[in-house]
């Protein structure tokens, strides 16, 4: 036979194999995977029972999420600790060292005493092996949670990243987004911690604007005395011209203060939002924020105290979403002095009988 036939024939035989093993390859495997769950999201879509009575559209799309994730090579894993590179150079060379004296040792016969630099040898080795192992970063700890509370983190990012997208597909996730109840609030909050109040306002209701302005009039009332008709007519020119007014820095700078006081201790990066709505009229929705640490979130299956806990009255007013009260269920009603529906106001506590 002649040999090149031979070669060319291998050849062949070779290029088949390669090309069927990059066909079958992972990374192709999966692109073929993301386009036909794409093309069958679609057809789900079209069918009425499977999108309206089953969440079959947010299972399909999380996966989706998790193979694109994998396929352009984002982590999905246990977040680790960086390897200790120190550690592995200086307990290399130790390691190889004391391990050569052992051997140099023992070159000709056994002598006893080369076990103690073997033993360095051994030990570096562990400590060699340590910096690859074990650098897993726990979600975080289980003591800072509420009493009967239960992390939610499972420690699997392709969870996490399913769990998000599924929560998007059913239209659960529009409440975090920055014009939901839960991203406005917590947008609200990290204006205010900035010192941002007249930012923080535009995402507030005029009621509670008008309610804080009033609030800080009546405390200042030895400077602006006490005439309420004149106060409301004040309050209500603050409102309407606000940053052109005379005295809205003096009024924002008051209200940052104590704003900023008031949530001193309170890192917004922290804090995660309730998953259960809590509408309490038409347009009206509770919001609580609450601290999670590094946790990853937790849920409880019963009545659970959350220290820390930030309740926020949320409106839909105009379209979209605005802060109607940062302290309780009930937006404050107008007056002198205003009520926050709070036990112990001292302003209400100094009124007359």
């Amino acid at each position: 036979m002649n040999p090149e036939s031979i070669a060319n024939a291998i050849a062949a035989v070779v290029t088949s194999l390669g090309t069927l093993v990059g066909f079958a390859s992972r990374r192709r495997r999966w692109r073929s995977e993301i386009r036909d769950n794409l093309s069958l999201v679609e057809e789900i879509n079209n069918n009425t029972l499977l999108k309206e009575h089953t969440p079959a559209v947010a299972w399909l799309t999380g996966k989706i999420a998790v193979d694109v994730a994998r396929l352009s090579g984002q982590p999905l894993g246990t977040p680790k600790k960086p390897i200790p590179w120190s550690n592995v150079f200086f307990s290399s060379i130790f390691g190889i060292g004391f391990g050569y004296w052992a051997y140099a040792l023992n070159r000709n016969e056994f002598v006893w005493y080369s076990a103690f630099p073997g033993a360095v040898a051994i030990l570096m080795l562990i400590s060699l092996l340590g910096s690859f192992v074990n650098r897993e970063i726990p979600p975080g700890s289980e003591s800072g949670l509420p009493d009967g509370a239960h992390p939610v983190r499972t420690g699997d990012a392709s969870e996490e990243i399913s769990r998000s997208v599924a929560l998007q597909a059913l239209g659960e996730g529009d409440r975090y987004a920055d014009d939901g109840q839960v991203g406005v609030a917590y947008r609200f909050i990290t204006r205010m911690k900035a010192g941002q109040f007249n930012e923080a306002a535009q995402l507030a209701d005029a009621n509670w604007v008008l309610c804080r302005i009033q609030a800080w009039l009546w405390n200042n009332r030895d400077q602006f005395g006490g005439d309420v008709d004149r106060l409301s007519a004040l309050a209500n020119e603050m409102l309407q011209v606000r940053g052109d007014h005379s005295l809205w820095v003096e009024f924002t700078s008051s209200e940052v203060s104590s704003f900023v006081e008031a949530w001193q201790r309170l890192d917004p990066e922290t804090l995660g939002g309730a998953s259960r709505r809590r509408k309490v009229a038409r347009d009206y929705e509770l919001v609580v924020l609450a601290p999670v640490g590094d946790s990853g979130g937790y849920y409880v299956n019963s009545a659970t105290i959350v220290p820390g806990a930030l309740t926020f009255l949320m409106r839909r007013h105009g379209g979209r979403w605005v802060l109607a009260s940062h302290l309780t269920a009930a937006p404050p009603a107008p007056g002198f002095p205003p009520a926050w529906w709070v036990v112990g106001d001292p302003s209400v506590e100094e009124l007359e009988e």
